[in-house]
């Protein structure tokens, strides 16, 4: 995507002269991306103003243009010189660094930013880009120490594996419809009851992709009834696990810091988005 490589670097310049109206740096420095909350945090707190399709198309093109930002800091300050450059993912551009797994998607975490509010970071997002790319991000020997969402809407920040088996048995056991463990790069979510579950792992740094869990001795594909004290779905029967499927995808995910390392681990298949 050689032609964005050109385009970000004015869609950056854009960004400082749209900061500058408000009174606010950007300098190209990683300290810079506290800005970029509070630009970005504005627009979080006035969401309703943006509830239409062009107030979406609005928004979108506010992500675009600081995520081109922040693609270009992250240049500036030491990924171009590991190689760092704009590339295509499934039409988006995202900054990779070729021959390597290290990619990160500044636009959609910019768009995230909006969307969700302070739990979608730029400062920490810029943080794990940096630690990845220095070789400072561990993958071994350290867990994930995710939040929990619940349906009921209950949030819990910062639990540990050990932790992990008390929010299955609220789904097996129906008093939760789904919970969701949210980490630094997507999260890992899943619903049923008793021993039949649909669970999904979404990850979102360089890109957005999805994988369904699958049981590994199930051919079918065809969607059958799975009901649950929250109502039926219609999931294809290769995508229903067991508790004991479950548990091992969940101990998995805490334990692997990296996708790549995680999707070795258990059976899967990637979902179409």
């Amino acid at each position: 995507m050689e032609n964005f490589n050109d385009t970000a670097k004015n869609m950056a310049e854009d960004a400082v002269l749209f900061a500058m109206q408000s009174g606010i740096v950007l300098d190209y420095t990683k300290e810079s991306a506290k800005n970029v909350d509070t630009l970005l945090g504005a627009h979080h707190d006035n969401l309703d103003k943006y509830d239409s399709d062009e107030g979406a198309k609005i928004l979108w093109n506010v992500a675009v243009l600081f995520g081109a930002y922040i693609g270009e800091m992250l240049l500036r300050c030491g990924l171009a010189e590991k190689g760092g450059v704009w590339v295509e993912d499934d039409g988006l551009p995202i900054l990779s660094i070729p021959g390597t797994q290290t990619s990160a998607s500044p636009i959609t975490k910019a768009h995230k930013r909006i969307l969700n509010g302070e739990e979608d970071s730029i400062k920490s997002f810029v943080d794990v880009v940096f630690s990845i790319v220095n070789g400072e991000w561990p993958k071994t020997g350290v867990l994930r120490v995710p939040d929990v969402e619940m349906a009921s809407g209950g949030k819990i920040e910062k639990i540990d594996l050990k932790e992990s088996d008390y929010y299955i048995s609220l789904v097996a056991e129906g008093k939760e419809d789904f919970v969701i463990f949210n980490s630094h790069d997507g999260f890992f979510q899943f619903y049923g009851v008793g021993n039949q579950f649909v669970c999904e792992a979404w990850f979102d740094l360089g890109g957005r992709r999805a994988y369904a869990m699958i049981n590994p001795d199930c051919e079918n594909t065809k969607r059958i009834k799975l009901v649950t004290p929250f109502g039926q779905y219609t999931p294809k029967e290769r995508d229903i696990i067991s508790l004991e499927q479950l548990k091992t995808a969940v101990y998995e995910y805490f334990s692997n810091l990296e996708e790549v390392d995680f999707l070795a681990k258990v059976p899967h298949e990637k979902m179409k988005l």
